[in-house]
């Protein structure tokens, strides 16, 4: 009994300087706690938005190009071109991430994994990178990189769920940096922007910066029940102290099984280009099932305004609107569907055929050339979002 009483005090006297090291290990860390609540007691953290996204598809073009002039004698000529391209394709592999922090503060960051052909800067390819304040439930300012604040339905929505365009969605270098004052009204109803940024011709010539070009952005966002808008005024500088001026007109109709969307843009440079450069676009979508939706989607667009401006220090000219070469028009159609499994809708297949046209018309100069370039696509592929937040622990979410 002896030994045995020997040997525990032993082991006391053994352990004792551990514990007591250890209690005083967790008393600092007990404090320090809360010296960092006492620091910031209104910090908070919560993800909104954390995961990967991918498209790919396997993809069939058939190119038709055809082109006429009338030759000095005045006897035509034609000629044309057919070219087959097919394969797999990926289209877009984007990290997300988004959160709130506190009551007021929240930020997002788009960032396209996959870089942009021939471009090498990491920022390039940065979509959105912003942080915004909350003063209250109606104001809030956003400063850093999104999308300028123009209206439409086929502009609002991301570019993945976008499997083809018009010639304006696919040529417009939207992504810029900015700062924008935001209201809501208390009816949730109605969203007013207002937007300064630079403008997307700071890059449209030569991929090289040309500084000291804004954009000034006026935007509406108003939803009614069934009916809903998307309006913008657009002024975008291209020139020191000259204008393009986009009016944005984004109309929607959306039901329990279908809803259809028409968006009209007016550019122009001046009072008299009015009407003659613009994009009419409208795309029609039926919920056949929870699964699957079926669309519609359709456009034309023109460019007869003919303005141009003098550019760098070779006076070489250049069209005023980047998004529609001119003297040509284009038009383009299709249909598609969509299914997302019930069991894992974060998975989407889907389907289209489209067929687009871009036409030079012909006109009374015998040198000049009638060319019309027809591009029959059509697609099949999946659509992945791996979304971490369904994977985290609880803890981590809040």
């Amino acid at each position: 009994m002896r030994k045995l009483c020997k040997v525990m005090g032993l082991v006391l006297c053994v352990l004792m300087p551990f514990y007591t090291m250890a209690q005083t290990q967790g008393d600092s860390k007990e404090k320090k706690k809360k010296e960092r609540k006492e620091v910031n007691p209104n910090f908070k953290h919560k993800f909104t938005t954390f995961h990967l996204e991918t498209r790919l598809g396997l993809e069939y073009d058939y190119d038709l190009t055809k082109w006429g002039y009338i030759s000095p004698l005045g006897v035509p000529s034609s000629g044309s071109v057919t070219e087959h391209h097919y394969g797999f394709r990926g289209d877009y592999f984007n990290f997300l991430l988004g959160g709130d922090i506190g009551d007021h503060i929240s930020y997002f960051f788009r960032q396209r994994i996959i870089p942009a052909k021939g471009v090498t800067e990491l920022f390039d390819n940065t979509d959105f990178l912003y942080i915004q304040y909350n003063f209250n439930k109606q104001w809030s300012l956003r400063v850093g990189k999104e999308a300028i604040a123009v209206g439409g339905f086929e502009y609002d929505a991301p570019p993945i769920d976008v499997y083809y365009y018009t010639h304006y969605w696919g040529n417009f270098p939207c992504f810029l940096l900015g700062m924008s004052a935001i209201y809501k009204d208390k009816s949730g109803k109605n969203k007013i922007v207002f937007n300064i940024a630079n403008s997307p011709f700071v890059k449209y010539m030569d991929n090289s910066w040309n500084s000291g070009l804004l954009s000034y952005n006026l935007y509406w966002s108003g939803n009614f029940g069934h009916f809903s808008t998307l309006y913008s005024l657009n002024f975008l500088e291209y020139e020191r102290g000259k204008f393009i001026n986009f009016i944005v007109l984004g109309n929607k109709l959306s039901f329990d099984k279908w809803s259809i969307y028409f968006d009209y843009i007016n550019r122009a440079a001046g009072f008299r280009e009015f009407f003659q450069d613009f994009t009419v676009v409208s795309r029609l979508d039926w919920h056949a099932s929870p699964s699957v939706n079926l669309f519609a989607k359709g456009g034309y667009e023109q460019n007869f305004a003919n303005y141009q401006y003098t550019s760098g220090h070779e006076n070489y000219m250049v069209d005023v609107d980047m998004w529609m070469p001119s003297n040509h028009n284009y038009w383009f159609y299709g249909l598609g569907m969509e299914y997302r499994p019930r069991v894992y809708p974060d998975l989407r297949v889907h389907a289209f055929v489209a067929n687009a046209v871009m036409h030079t018309p012909v006109t009374a100069i015998p040198e000049d050339m009638e060319a019309k370039k027809s591009t029959l696509t059509a697609n099949v592929g999946v659509t992945w979002w791996l979304n971490f937040m369904k994977f985290l622990p609880e803890k981590l979410k809040n």
